[in-house]
């Protein structure tokens, strides 16, 4: 099948999952003849402030999302060439959102914002697991890597379990934002998920040449002028900020970064110049069609978009870890 054509087809799926997100709610009078009218005409209407004030910013960060989670795991697995790499598995998610409950728990320690505190995080827990596996300043141990990051991220939800057994509102304000619930979504969480996504994107097709390069191995990047520490150390930070920001926007939304990578891999090859665009489509088409998903499991109740997409990559999880065995 040509390139265009699949580039095509995957974009046309991301329409519809998008569409298909605008028109599903517990409103039955929006439907998908009227959609686009409802986005562009200003009729005053109740169907019209639902589609507009309610389920397109949910839709549009649930994209934005897709696109820097997918990324960042596309960037790990090039940096560690280990295909189990991800923003979950390394523990920089489960980092991030240990940022994000530290400044609610001890507002004294608020850096900024919400999304600074969750980059910080996110910075921490990956320095703290690539350190531990020796991946920025020495030879890269895959098993150690991974054993690294399944403790760092099992250290860092445990704080912010710990948070559910505090002060009742708080412990319910953690608990719907670490399950990943996007249902209260506004415009001013998506404009920041905007600048996030267009900055990684640009980094990651500048980098993309260097990614196929590492693939080759330490021994030949250098030979042909790429510094793997040099780049794993960007890889890993760009991995950081861009599940920063995803996690404080709308909580830790797990195995993305590992799930779309592998599956564009099967369709659009290894070459990352094709992979970044590709990797972008497919995060923002899986999580827009997981939260769709979240919406018709209980309908009309909703299921939080973090647990759908954990029951997504969960058993793809298991299949990688099997198959990559296997390969071994």
């Amino acid at each position: 099948m040509p390139l265009a054509i699949r580039f095509a087809l995957l974009a046309a799926a991301v329409l519809i999952a998008a569409l298909l997100s605008l028109i599903i709610g517990q409103r039955s009078d929006v439907g998908i003849g009227n959609v686009l009218q409802l986005l562009f005409v200003d009729d005053g209407s109740l169907a019209r402030s639902a589609v507009v004030d309610l389920r397109l910013p949910r839709t549009l960060i649930a994209g934005l999302i897709g696109i820097n989670l997918g990324l960042a795991g596309l960037a790990l697995q090039a940096v560690t060439r280990n295909p189990l790499a991800s923003e979950s598995v390394l523990g920089i998610n489960q980092g991030a959102a240990l940022g994000v409950a530290l400044a609610l728990v001890f507002p004294a320690l608020m850096i900024g914002n919400l999304d600074t505190m969750a980059i910080i995080g996110a910075v921490v827990a990956g320095a703290v697991t690539f350190g531990i596996a020796a991946g920025l300043g020495g030879r890269l141990d895959s098993m150690r890597l991974i054993l690294a990051g399944v403790t760092v991220g099992a250290f860092s939800f445990a704080f912010v379990r710990f948070t559910f057994t505090l002060e009742d509102n708080l412990s319910r304000l953690v608990l719907s934002w670490t399950s990943a619930d996007i249902s209260a979504a506004r415009f001013d969480q998506a404009l920041p998920l905007l600048f996030w996504a267009a900055g990684g994107l640009t980094i990651s097709t500048f980098m993309a040449h260097s990614f196929n390069i590492l693939a080759l191995g330490d021994g030949a990047s250098q030979g042909l002028g790429v510094d793997p520490r040099r780049m794993r150390f960007i890889g890993a930070m760009l991995a950081a900020v861009l599940t920063g920001a995803s996690v404080a926007a709308a909580g830790p939304v797990m195995f993305v970064g590992l799930v779309i990578p592998h599956l564009c891999r099967l369709w659009f090859g290894s070459n990352h110049r094709l992979l970044v665009p590709a990797v972008a489509l497919g995060g923002a088409g899986l999580v827009l069609f997981a939260d769709v998903v979240s919406k018709l499991v209980r309908f009309p109740y909703e299921t939080p978009l973090g647990v759908i997409c954990a029951l997504i990559g969960a058993p793809y999880f298991l299949y990688a870890t099997l198959r990559a065995r296997h390969m071994a």
